[in-house]
């Protein structure tokens, strides 16, 4: 079950993201010392007994809910948990007046790709090397509440 990450869960989140990042796109315990103390953050873990094994984290501006970051730790992919920490995220944001989410993902994640598609979320464009020389970022957003992909519209 998702749950708030605690202020002292920096050095666990770094740890979780150099799992599941390239070096470059590491953030540094210090960023994640910030972002778990900044006051329009969401960061939310999931743990294995009192490993973290799983984190997202969010940003509130204005109407709009950012989704920053979606780790899975490698040996824990493909159980969904990465549409929990979403789905969470999308729980607080909607709690706090938001009514759309934006998020950027690499153009060869298939996995999150399919994930924000079946969620709702559509391209609104692409960045050119966003994640450096032909690492694409594909820029999606999704009005709030979500209406996820084969769902009834009213």
């Amino acid at each position: 079950m998702p749950q708030r990450a605690e202020a002292g869960d920096a050095a666990a989140l770094a740890s979780l993201d150099e799992a599941c990042f390239e070096g470059r796109e590491r953030w540094s315990e210090k960023l994640w010392e910030d972002e778990l103390r900044a006051s329009d953050r969401f960061v939310v873990v999931q743990r294995d007994t009192h490993e973290l094994v799983a984190a997202a984290t969010f940003q509130q501006v204005v109407d709009t809910a950012d989704l920053h970051r979606v780790m899975v730790h490698p040996s824990r992919r493909g159980l969904g948990l990465a549409q929990q920490l979403v789905l969470a995220g999308i729980e607080w944001a909607l709690g706090r007046g938001a009514e759309r989410m934006l998020l950027e993902v690499r153009h060869d994640n298939h996995a999150a790709l399919g994930l924000y598609r079946r969620l709702g979320f559509e391209t609104l464009d692409t960045r050119p090397d966003y994640y450096g020389a032909g690492l694409d970022a594909q820029v999606m957003s999704a009005d709030l509440p979500l209406r996820p992909r084969g769902a009834d519209h009213d």
